[in-house]
């Protein structure tokens, strides 16, 4: 997972700059998700620079200029790929978080379809137990076999409580700079 295809995915709901974007990125992950301001704005640039975003300068009275950024089409495409087709493991939890923030009505599919991959893994993990010898390769598949229950318990509980989850956090604030409402 790139931090492009996260800021692609945050773009979705509309323009928004880029100390926004990384401000929004603190508060939904936390500690979980680290990253640099600066490394933010390099890859805002870079997907100017590769056609995914355009950007405009808005003036403002008091302070510098800010770049408002809004997806291409082939930015969209690129977010709509990543947000709702398969994905590693290790995207799902920023995967849901995004979408939480972007698609409150599709949180719930989102996490359904997570939950679909990673109960097709762990049904894969199995089959491969099953024909393995002994020795440490069953014990390096029961850890995976661990990790894909312990996401397969998790996703299904926050799939039977999305509509608690999907609700944006207070002061988010839409695109158009509105305060989104809860649903």
């Amino acid at each position: 997972m790139g931090l492009r295809e996260v800021l692609a995915g945050l773009l979705l709901e509309g323009p928004a700059h880029g100390y926004r974007l990384h401000a929004t990125l603190e508060a939904e992950l936390g500690p979980l998700w680290q990253t640099r301001a600066s490394q933010v704005y390099l890859t805002l640039g870079r997907m100017e620079r590769d056609g995914l975003a355009s950007s405009r300068r808005v003036r403002q009275a008091t302070r510098p200029d800010r770049q408002l950024l809004e997806l291409t089409e082939r930015g969209r495409a690129l977010a709509e790929r990543w947000l709702s087709g398969p994905g590693a493991p290790d995207e799902a939890v920023v995967r849901l978080a995004v979408g939480r923030l972007v698609a409150p009505g599709r949180f719930r599919a989102l996490a359904t379809g997570i939950l679909d991959e990673r109960s097709a893994a762990l049904r894969a993990l199995r089959a491969l137990r099953a024909a393995a010898g002994p020795g440490f390769p069953r014990e390096a598949i029961d850890a995976e076999i661990l990790r894909a229950q312990a996401d397969v318990r998790w996703l299904a509980a926050l799939r039977d409580r999305a509509a608690e989850v999907a609700v944006a956090p207070r002061g988010h604030r839409k695109g158009d700079g509105q305060v989104a409402r809860p649903a």
